[in-house]
């Protein structure tokens, strides 16, 4: 299994942080590559086994099933079900963490992953950062 990371500190609150980073169906508010979002089945975005279609700015549709939502842990944690990204057997978690000294936030997003054929796993952890990345200065930009 190959891997890929990004994380930031935030100077909202974990609680702040959480608050967003939760929901399920919310990643249109923060991600700027993310047009739509529509829960298609499985609960109301906040029950594990809920599937959200995304609609990407480009077009490109993405489907993905909560698997976790640990709200003591702060926790969400999601796979792919089908998506235009050169990766198999995606699963990601997003964990918000407070910062003592500071009272911000900082959020990891680490997931796990099988390049796809003809995909080095590096290649593939780099298209996948290069889409966090963004995510996290817009999820910044709301809760500035």
């Amino acid at each position: 299994m190959a891997q890929a990371y990004w994380s930031s500190v935030f100077t909202s609150s974990a609680d702040q942080t959480w608050a967003v980073v939760r929901q399920f169906n919310g990643l249109p508010d923060w991600h700027p590559a993310i047009r739509a979002s529509e829960i298609t089945g499985g609960g109301n975005g906040l029950t594990p086994g809920a599937v959200r279609l995304l609609t990407g700015v480009d077009g490109s549709i993405y489907r993905e099933r909560l698997v976790g939502l640990d709200e003591v842990d702060r926790k969400l944690s999601y796979e792919i079900v089908e998506a235009p990204l050169p990766v198999r057997g995606y699963r990601s978690t997003l964990h918000v963490q407070p910062v003592a000294d500071t009272g911000g936030a900082f959020l990891s997003w680490r997931a796990t992953f099988d390049p796809a054929q003809g995909t080095t796993a590096q290649e593939a952890a780099t298209v996948l950062e290069a889409a966090y990345a963004p995510a996290l200065a817009g999820l910044h930009m709301l809760l500035a």
